[in-house]
């Protein structure tokens, strides 16, 4: 689950959730510390902090401080749903159940992730954010650090878009699409890029991970991808891949040309940042049948919001690729000699 997916999840519960009560219970056991923290908290969710791939649900009392927070962080699959109407039994991998407890309309939550930690805003949120870089997404988001970072970093550019102390929220997916359209090899040594060659880069992300928050898709409205795991990329030419840092990445032999002390070829374009500038989202049933229709399994790009539509949805999916029956006259006449 990269960043947007992330900001996905922040933005419908933060219409749905913020500034409710809830009861909080751990399913399987593993967050049972942090459920109880959150009821004697006071058990109102008072905001949610997104940071690239990890967010942050502060709970306390009605028009208090926050005195409990909830670290989130996905993982390759995890998922948080929130269900109006009949809520489905929770799975081994549900760490945190989330109800209602106000005279509100009847709202229950379960999350699965990775990790699920809890602690308080000096303690947990403060020190995970100043490890991280700014993320691509937020509105307070600044390209100077991935600037600076790049400017003294011998590592290859492909390491630093996946390093989330600089481009913070970009995942394997959105490294080999960024670096694929803005022209970079990923093995371009990163002190080689001049400035703007960073910020065309940094550009590029955000509007790509804009273009995937608002769709529910990585690929935005590309009909797939044009780099990521293809042997033929967009443009034509081969694409290779190679393990970097036990990730497996992609580049274009035709597109990406590995220059040291290249010098930028393509002007920077200013993208604003930022949640506030990110205008309407595709819900996620949408974004889900849209995959389906196109052959995309749901694990490529994985999709961490559900809800009451997409839980009806995989059923009907499942429903649809079970094999048909043969009924009664069907198996006697296939039986007959």
């Amino acid at each position: 689950v990269e960043g947007d997916g992330c900001h996905r999840v922040a933005r419908e519960h933060r219409k749905t959730l913020v500034g409710r009560v809830m009861s909080a219970s751990s399913p399987n056991g593993k967050f049972k510390a942090g459920a109880q923290a959150i009821v004697k908290a006071g058990g109102v969710l008072l905001k949610i902090e997104v940071h690239g791939k990890n967010m942050f649900y502060f709970f306390g009392r009605k028009g208090g401080a926050a005195t409990v927070v909830v670290h989130v962080h996905f993982g390759m699959a995890g998922q948080f749903a929130v269900y109006k109407g009949e809520e489905p039994e929770t799975t081994p991998n549900t760490r945190l159940r989330l109800a209602t407890a106000d005279k509100g309309p009847t709202m229950v939550a379960h999350l699965s992730a990775m990790i699920v930690v809890h602690g308080t805003t000096a303690q947990l949120y403060e020190p995970i954010v100043a490890k991280l870089g700014s993320d691509p997404l937020r509105e307070d988001a600044v390209a100077e650090r991935a600037v600076k970072s790049c400017a003294v970093a011998k590592k290859p550019i492909g390491v630093m878009l996946m390093d989330q102390a600089v481009f913070c929220g970009v995942g394997n997916i959105y490294r080999a699409e960024t670096l694929y359209e803005a022209g970079i090899h990923p093995n371009q040594p990163a002190n080689t890029l001049t400035n703007k060659d960073v910020l065309h880069l940094w550009s590029v992300v955000v509007k790509q991970m804009q273009a995937g928050f608002k769709t529910g898709s990585i690929w935005g409205k590309k009909k797939g991808p044009e780099c990521y795991g293809l042997t033929t990329s967009a443009c034509g030419g081969k694409v290779k891949s190679w393990n970097m840092s036990g990730r497996t990445v992609y580049a274009c032999d035709k597109r990406q040309k590995l220059e040291v002390g290249r010098k930028p070829t393509v002007p920077t374009v200013q993208v604003k940042s930022g949640t506030a500038h990110l205008g309407k989202m595709v819900p996620a049933v949408k974004a889900e049948q849209k995959k389906r229709k196109s052959g995309e399994g749901l694990a490529v790009q994985h999709v961490a919001l559900k809800d009451d539509a997409t839980l009806a949805a995989a059923k009907g999916a499942a429903v649809r690729k079970r094999p048909a029956s043969r009924s009664p006259a069907a198996k006697r006449q296939r039986k007959a000699p």
